[in-house]
C-alpha cells in the first residue's frame, strides 16, 4: 500500500484493489467545528440583542419614567399633606372641636361658630375640605397611573420573552441559520463545517450502501478513535477484554498501555499468546526489546485516561516489521517456557 499526506495533513492511501480514498482528520476537524460553534453562539446573541433593542430601550424608559413619575407624585402628595394640614390647622384655631385626632373636618354650626368667627369658619373648613378632597383625588391618581405604568412594563417584559423566543426560532431555521452565515467572521467557518458534512454524509452513505472498503473502514476508525498501531517505546501492554477489532477480514488485536492508550496489532496465530500477558516494549539501538511487564501498583491512584499525542508519522501504515517479529518471538520464547 502506497500512502501520501496533503497539504491538509490528511492521509491519501491507494490500495491494489481498491479506489483511493482520503482519511479526514477528525482532531482538525472537530477544532473547526468548535470555533464554528463559538462564532455562531456570539453572533447569535448579538442578532437576538439588535433584534430586541428597541424593546429593551422601551423598558428602559418606561422603568426611567415609573421612577420619575413616583418621586413627583411624593412631592405633591407631601406638598398636599402640608397645605391640608395648614387648612386643618387654621380651622381648628376657630373651632377647636371641629377636628378629631384622626384629622376629620367637622362643619361648624350655623348659630355659633359662623357668628362668633364672623363668618371665617365657614371660609376656613370650606379651604380645609377643598385640601383633604385635592390630597385624596392626587393619591387615588398616583396610585392608578403607577399600576398602569407597572402593567405597561410587565407587558413589555412578557412581550421581550415572546419576542426573544422568536428571534431564536428564526435563526435556527435554515433561513435565519444563513443570515448569521452570511456574516464574514463565520462564511470562512460554514464553508469548512459544510464541506466536513457533506464528506461525513457520503461516508454515511457509501456505508450503508456496503460500498466501502475494509481498509477505509479500518483506517477512519483507528483515526476517529485515536488508535494506533504498535510503535516505538511502550509500557504496561495488555489486552483488552474485547480483543479482536475486525473490519470484514481484516482482523487486529487490541491492546492498552500503562497510560490507558489503545495500541493495534495485525491478528495473527502466532502473536495470540500476548493476549494472556503483560508485557513491555523497549527501543534500544534501533532494535525492539520485548520483557514481561510487573503488575501495576495502582493502590489510591485516581483513574488515567490518555491519548495519542499528534499526528503518527507512520499512520496507516501497520506495525514495523522487525517490531512484529521480535513479539512473534517473544511469544514463542514464553510459549516454550525459555
Amino acid at each position: 500500500m502506497l500512502g501520501s499526506v496533503d497539504k491538509s495533513g490528511r492521509v491519501s492511501l491507494n490500495s491494489c484493489d481498491a479506489s483511493p480514498y482520503v482519511v479526514p482528520d477528525f482532531t482538525a476537524d472537530n477544532e473547526v467545528r468548535k470555533r464554528y460553534g463559538a462564532v455562531f453562539k456570539a453572533l447569535l446573541a448579538a442578532a437576538i440583542a439588535d433584534a430586541l433593542r428597541r424593546l429593551r430601550e422601551e423598558q428602559e424608559f418606561q422603568g426611567l419614567r415609573l421612577e420619575a413619575n413616583t418621586r413627583a407624585a411624593e412631592v405633591v402628595l407631601a406638598a398636599l399633606d402640608r397645605h391640608a394640614h395648614a387648612t386643618r390647622t387654621k380651622y381648628a384655631r376657630i373651632v377647636p372641636k371641629g377636628r378629631t385626632a384622626s384629622g376629620i373636618v367637622r362643619p361648624p354650626t350655623l348659630f355659633f361658630d359662623n357668628l362668633v368667627s364672623l363668618g371665617a369658619a365657614g371660609k376656613f373648613y370650606k379651604q380645609a375640605l377643598e385640601a383633604a378632597n385635592a390630597k385624596r383625588e392626587a393619591l387615588l391618581k398616583v396610585r392608578t397611573t403607577s399600576r398602569d405604568l407597572e402593567r405597561h412594563a410587565g407587558k413589555i417584559e412578557t412581550a421581550l420573552v415572546v419576542r426573544e423566543l422568536e428571534v431564536r426560532k428564526h435563526y435556527t431555521s435554515e433561513i435565519g441559520r444563513r443570515e448569521i452565515e452570511a456574516d464574514p467572521r463565520l462564511d470562512e467557518l460554514a464553508r469548512q463545517c459544510a464541506a466536513i458534512e457533506l464528506e461525513r454524509s457520503g461516508y454515511d452513505t457509501r456505508l450503508a450502501a456496503q460500498t466501502v472498503g475494509d481498509e477505509e473502514c479500518r483506517d477512519r476508525t483507528m483515526a476517529h478513535d485515536g488508535y494506533r498501531y504498535l510503535d516505538g517505546e511502550v509500557l504496561g501492554l495488555h489486552c483488552l477484554h474485547e480483543r479482536e477489532l475486525r473490519f470484514g477480514v481484516l482482523c487486529y488485536l487490541m491492546f492498552r498501555d500503562g497510560v490507558d492508550r489503545v495500541w493495534l496489532l495485525e491478528y495473527a496465530a502466532d502473536v495470540l499468546p500476548l493476549t494472556q500477558m503483560r508485557f513491555d516494549i523497549l527501543h534500544r539501538n534501533g532494535r525492539y526489546l520485548i520483557q514481561r511487564s510487573p503488575p501495576p501498583d495502582r493502590a489510591g491512584e485516581a483513574p488515567r485516561r490518555a491519548a495519542h499525542l499528534g499526528r503518527d508519522p507512520r499512520a496507516y501504515m501497520g506495525v514495523d516489521p522487525l517490531l512484529r517479529k521480535a513479539l512473534r518471538d517473544f511469544a514463542a520464547r514464553e510459549k516454550s517456557g525459555r
